[in-house]
């Protein structure tokens, strides 16, 4: 209940239109119910030979409910799916909002296939809930009501009989019906997101699958779960059928009651004959507005397991918030300093940063390295807000970094890392994604300075690379390429400091030395933090910190480092005896 509440409060804006959907709805309905109780006239009435006269009322009542419940019809259509798209609309931006502050701390350990379900089909899945399950019900009891003073005009037990055998087709079968598909829906929704994760991790995994002879193995895994979706939704739809036949049912067995009570009533002169049909097909035609609900009902739990799936996340607290009062950090060039900083991430037994000291001047050109698991990227991850650290300071120009907001430490931050994602579209427009004022001028200028010249890209003409096409996510750039264009994207922010989180993994030495030469030339007064396990041109940085189990082992220029006996050199020493071996 609590979760219809929520998804009320969600569609509550569009509660004028909703409205008028329902208006709409009940107009249709009543046109079809005129239409019939009119017809039933014309028909009986035509059995006496009156005059035309006599039936000319009811004859432009049939024109009238004829041509007006196709209108109305169609405008109820184009209502309630305006509605339906307007509220899709509405709870896709409104997750996005949610989740927003949530990544990456609170979905870290999400699958990407899992969240792409819930953000398309999960929120595709409420739909529903508007059309089937807030409309109907609305309608089926605007057309009750309608019917009361309807059948009244004839006699009250005519409006008894309808209203018992019509409150029976619109609570007890949808009720049937729920206990029936109970646990259906829920499990639809959950098999939908297995069967979305299968996919996404056979495509993604396609060559490795290929490579060892795991094709099949998967494909069977897909065909199972495909299976097991087909069976429950075939059993939705014999309960579907079910439904629509017990509502028949019901229909007839109230038609057939009236018959019984209305027929001695015309035999004894208290009903004319005449009405005798515009009753029975007047109560015919109401059943229209309850064969929907049983299918509402019936799709109830997938709508509420959907939006569950929804809250589940949502509900979750970010891990970093901007306090009540925070500021805009305005600074142009930071010092950086971390004060006995420790971050343990959950589901973790040791701390990523165990007591981390480290001071970065304004300016300076900093390498932080270090083995892998040593805390190099919790740094990146700290120093952005994206993850809350549990105890020590991180200052800003002597200031605590949580008394300004994430975002302005966004903006000062350029952060480049080896994860990135490119977007479909051309080199412009992945870098005007970021600034979409930069002239072709100034965007030329930043791929200079990332070394991403139109010779790496084939042959094609330097007044081409900016239309150049990168297929999806990249696919038509190289490893280096793809990484170059990622580190460009940054600098069309123009931050105030760069942070660089292996950035060149994927650039052979000559490349490196190129895009650090010229970045380092291009950037001389900014601060460069540049996170490697590569000790190349370490001679450039005015400072290296080396780290281990989250905390400085050692600090000091490259030449310092190479005259102590400690991490740096043995790891300095590993990786030059590898290169002279390959």
């Amino acid at each position: 209940m609590k979760t219809i509440i929520r998804l009320l409060k969600l569609v509550w804006p569009y509660k004028k239109w909703i409205a008028l959907s329902i208006l709409l709805g009940l107009v249709t309905v009543g046109s079809g119910i005129g239409l019939m109780m009119t017809s039933a006239f014309i028909i009986s009435a035509a059995a006496l030979h009156p005059s035309i006269a006599e039936l000319q009322v009811a004859i432009v009542g049939v024109r009238f409910f004829g041509i007006s419940r196709g209108v109305f019809r169609y405008l109820e259509r184009l209502v309630s799916h305006d509605t339906t798209f307007r509220l899709l609309s509405r709870f896709r931006v409104w997750f996005y909002q949610k989740l927003e502050p949530l990544v990456p701390a609170r979905t870290l350990y999400m699958k990407s296939a899992d969240l792409l379900q819930r953000i398309i089909g999960d929120i595709q899945n409420l739909e529903n809930f508007y059309v089937r399950v807030i409309a109907p019900p609305a309608v089926a009891i605007a057309v009750a009501l309608l019917m009361i003073p309807l059948l009244g005009m004839f006699h009250f037990k005519y409006v008894t009989i309808f209203l018992i055998f019509f409150a029976i087709a619109g609570t007890v079968v949808p009720l049937f019906s729920l206990q029936l598909s109970h646990g259906l829906g829920k499990r639809i929704v959950g098999l939908q997101s297995e069967l979305n994760i299968a996919i996404v991790d056979n495509v993604k995994g396609l060559r490795e699958l290929q490579v060892f002879s795991g094709t099949q193995k998967q494909q069977a895994k897909v065909d199972a779960l495909n299976a097991r979706i087909n069976n429950l939704q075939k059993k939705m739809h014999i309960i579907d059928a079910l439904n629509q036949g017990f509502i028949t049912l019901l229909m007839f067995a109230a038609v057939v009651t009236v018959l019984i009570v209305a027929i001695p009533a015309v035999t004894q002169g208290n009903l004319k004959g005449v009405y005798l049909a515009v009753i029975v097909l007047g109560i015919m035609a109401a059943f229209e507005a309850v064969l929907p609900l049983p299918t509402a009902f019936q799709f109830l739990e997938s709508n509420i397991s959907a939006a569950e799936r929804l809250f589940g996340i949502i509900d979750s607290k970010p891990m970093v918030e901007n306090l009540p009062n925070a500021l805009e950090f305005t600074d142009k060039n930071p010092a950086i300093e971390f004060d006995h900083v420790v971050l343990q991430y959950p589901q973790s037994d040791e701390p990523a940063l165990n007591g981390l000291t480290l001071e970065i001047p304004a300016g300076a050109k900093v390498a932080i390295v270090g083995p892998s698991g040593s805390g190099k990227s919790s740094i990146a991850n700290v120093l952005l807000r994206l993850w809350e650290f549990q105890e020590g300071i991180i200052n800003l120009n002597q200031r605590d970094i949580r008394n300004f907001t994430q975002e302005s430490i966004r903006e000062t931050i350029g952060f480049v890392s080896q994860r990135f994602h490119l977007f479909t579209g051309t080199l412009a427009e992945n870098l005007r994604l970021v600034n979409p004022d930069l002239s072709d001028e100034e965007l030329l200028h930043i791929l200079d300075i990332v070394a991403l010249e139109a010779g790496d890209l084939g042959k094609i003409a330097n007044e081409e690379i900016l239309p150049y096409w990168i297929g999806e996510h990249g696919s038509m750039l190289s490893g280096g390429q793809a990484q170059r264009l990622a580190i460009a994207q940054v600098l069309c922010k123009n931050p105030r400091v760069l942070l660089f989180d292996e950035i060149t993994a994927n650039l052979d030495p000559a490349t490196e030395r190129k895009v650090m030469d010229r970045l380092f030339a291009t950037f001389h007064d900014r601060t460069i933090i540049n996170i490697t396990h590569r000790l190349n041109i370490m001679e450039r940085y005015d400072r290296i910190f080396v780290l281990q189990n989250g905390q400085v082992v050692q600090q000091g220029r490259h030449a310092e480092l190479l005259q102590q006996d400690g991490l740096y050199r043995h790891i300095f020493t590993v990786q030059t005896e590898q290169a002279g071996i390959g």
